[in-house]
């Protein structure tokens, strides 16, 4: 075959598209990768049972992450509020909405307020879990339910160990005027879209694909901090708050289902190992 002919023959062949990813495996968020922080955690507590090392990590982190809202509660009130440059950002923006108030603007924020509160964001959970089963991901509910447990009752934390009242202007939802800090609705944004984007992308390889899914969820977070804000419940240090929360919760979690992994893999060596030895004897 000549060498022009063979130029045209692969001129014909098909050119792989740059944006799939296919052929390359992507590792799935939840499985530990062999060497990070988690998997660390899991070869220091080798010789228990994977159960007991995901309770260990989640309680550890839940104990951080506790201590953390806290101090960042007490940071904002003691510190950054008696700064008269601050509180009065804090509090401009949430009066500044109230002046630019609109029916439209209004039913809108109501709509996407409720996107970050019962039941969107439960059904959104029991969605994935189910997915999870039928797709034999068990490790897909545990995280997530683990993720949503940390954000409710840290959420209750720092608003009984905070108290911080709402911003001084109407309010549209009735809720305690004390629960300022920090946004509970962020917080659980956060932790069920930010947490089933990092599910999704890491399934689908395709970058356009994860752009987009990324996109969806920062938005939709965003949306709901904005509303939480326009509609008069909190400021926008609460709302900021209430993301680091979110990420927090997800932050544990992840850890403990990664360092659970870890766990079981190496009791699984072990005990083929032990399997095999004792065959040859």
């Amino acid at each position: 075959m000549t060498a022009t002919r063979m130029l045209s023959e692969r001129s014909r062949e098909p050119v792989a598209d740059s944006d799939d990813q296919t052929s390359r495996p992507q590792p799935f968020v939840l499985d530990p990768n062999g060497h990070g922080f988690a998997s660390r955690i899991a070869h220091r507590l080798g010789t228990w049972r994977p159960a007991a090392v995901f309770a260990v990590v989640y309680l550890v982190g839940y104990i951080l992450l506790a201590a953390t809202i806290v101090a960042l509660g007490l940071l904002l009130t003691e510190v950054l509020l008696p700064i008269d440059v601050v509180v009065e950002a804090d509090r401009a923006v949430p009066g500044w909405l109230e002046d630019h108030r609109s029916p439209w603007l209004t039913d809108l924020s109501a709509v996407t307020s409720l996107a970050g509160d019962i039941p969107v964001l439960p059904g959104l959970v029991i969605l994935a879990i189910i997915a999870g089963l039928v797709v034999k991901k068990f490790r897909i509910g545990v995280f997530l339910l683990a993720a949503v447990l940390a954000e409710v009752t840290l959420y209750r934390v720092g608003t009984l160990a905070i108290p911080r009242n709402r911003p001084d202007v109407e309010q549209l939802d009735v809720l305690p005027i004390d629960h300022s800090f920090p946004s509970g609705h962020v917080a659980a944004s956060f932790v069920v879209y930010i947490g089933l984007v990092l599910l999704i992308t890491s399934r689908v390889p395709r970058r356009r694909v994860s752009v987009l899914v990324w996109t969806i969820g920062v938005v939709m977070v965003v949306a709901v901090a904005a509303s939480r804000v326009y509609r008069g419940m909190h400021h926008p240090l609460d709302v900021l708050s209430g993301s680091l929360l979110g990420a927090g919760s997800l932050l544990i979690a992840l850890t403990a289902i990664r360092a659970y992994g870890e766990a079981k893999r190496i009791r699984t060596e072990r005990w083929n190992s032990h399997s095999a030895r004792k065959a040859v004897t």
